[in-house]
């Protein structure tokens, strides 16, 4: 069975990693440019109806979602509407969703356990800045920390985005990921005809095993928004026309 499916959901077609689906108590999805259309700026209208429309067709109560600014923040929300400056968000609250935007950078999604098996939930903004600022290690600690998630019980899902295939960057970009994240960033990096491709597939997953994540329980959705944007939207292909999408991710209210 693919990790990583796209079908109709309530009014929607969402994408749906195949893991995260299976769980009872738990709902998620990723959705296309057939909509709800998020507006460029997190504090349109447009946006927070679009949130608000995601969220109610999974079946939430309520949504969070921040100001995203490419960065290495994780803040924990139990409340509803739009959250100050973060790249990531976490909740252990029935009935709210947490909501990143996307059009290019990859989209975490992630559900751990605490001791008494109770889940919380999370997602991460993975842009390049974001990336080499450690967002998904962020993301974790959060969990573990604040709301006792055991790391060994994540599963996460690593939504469409630019791929490896795709995604060239320059000096710049590999020198400050080498300086911040040690030589090991260099695995992250090929060179295509005088170009880097950055790999932030990869460079998630690192991140993600390195917090103690089991590597089995990552999925990704292997679909580059660059070369595969049928279903999602891409500012490197389509700049300033690009719409966003969304991943979104909550602990169900039975």
């Amino acid at each position: 069975m693919a990790p990583f499916t796209i079908s109709q959901c309530g009014r929607h077609r969402l994408g749906r990693f195949t893991a995260l689906a299976g769980l009872d108590d738990i709902a998620h999805g990723v959705t296309t440019r057939e909509g709800p259309a998020f507006g460029i700026e997190v504090t349109s209208e447009e946006t927070a109806t679009a949130a608000n429309e995601a969220a109610d067709n999974l079946g939430f109560a309520g949504v969070a979602y921040p100001k995203q600014v490419h960065g290495g923040t994780v803040l924990r929300v139990r409340t509803p509407g739009r959250v100050g400056e973060a790249d990531g968000l976490v909740t252990e609250v029935p009935g709210l969703a947490v909501l990143g935007r996307s059009a290019d950078c990859p989209l975490v999604l992630a559900v751990g356990r605490r001791p008494d098996n109770s889940p919380a939930v999370g997602f991460a903004h993975a842009s390049w800045r974001s990336t080499v600022a450690g967002i998904t290690t962020n993301l974790v600690t959060k969990l573990q920390d604040e709301l006792g998630v055991v790391p060994a019980t994540i599963q996460a899902g690593i939504a469409p985005s630019a791929g490896p295939c795709c995604y060239e960057v320059g000096d710049e970009v590999r020198d400050q990921a080498m300086d911040q994240l040690g030589k090991e960033a260099a695995l992250f990096f090929q060179q295509v005809n005088e170009r880097w491709h950055f790999d932030l597939w990869s460079a998630n997953l690192r991140q993600l095993t390195g917090a103690g994540v089991p590597a089995s329980q990552v999925w990704g959705s292997n679909v580059c928004t660059i070369c595969q944007g049928r279903d999602f939207w891409s500012w490197r292909t389509m700049g300033e026309a690009a719409g966003r999408f969304a991943g979104l991710i909550g602990v169900r209210n039975h």
